[in-house]
């Protein structure tokens, strides 16, 4: 077990043999879930950002839509967060 102290600021530091057993590094993003007086840290899994060149926007659409939907393609700007 380690001990830990929280700092004015509520920032605490992560124990080496704890960042070790996880694998966690600098940049990781933790995952913190509160459970009764209980908080679990939890590694959280990174994915790349999607990007307009990603080749998922080209099948995006291509299928017919049998709903009257309209191709989400065109408004891929808004998924991903950027601006035209």
């Amino acid at each position: 077990m380690n001990l830990i102290r929280i700092r004015s600021k509520g920032q605490i530091t992560l124990p080496l043999p704890v960042r070790r057993a996880v694998q966690a590094d600098v940049g990781d993003y933790l995952v913190c879930e509160v459970r009764g007086d209980s908080v679990i840290l939890r590694k959280a899994p990174v994915y790349p950002r999607a990007s307009f060149d990603d080749g998922i926007w080209r099948l995006v659409g291509s299928a017919e839509d049998k709903e009257g939907r309209e191709d989400v393609s065109v408004d891929k700007h808004k998924y991903l967060g950027d601006e035209l």
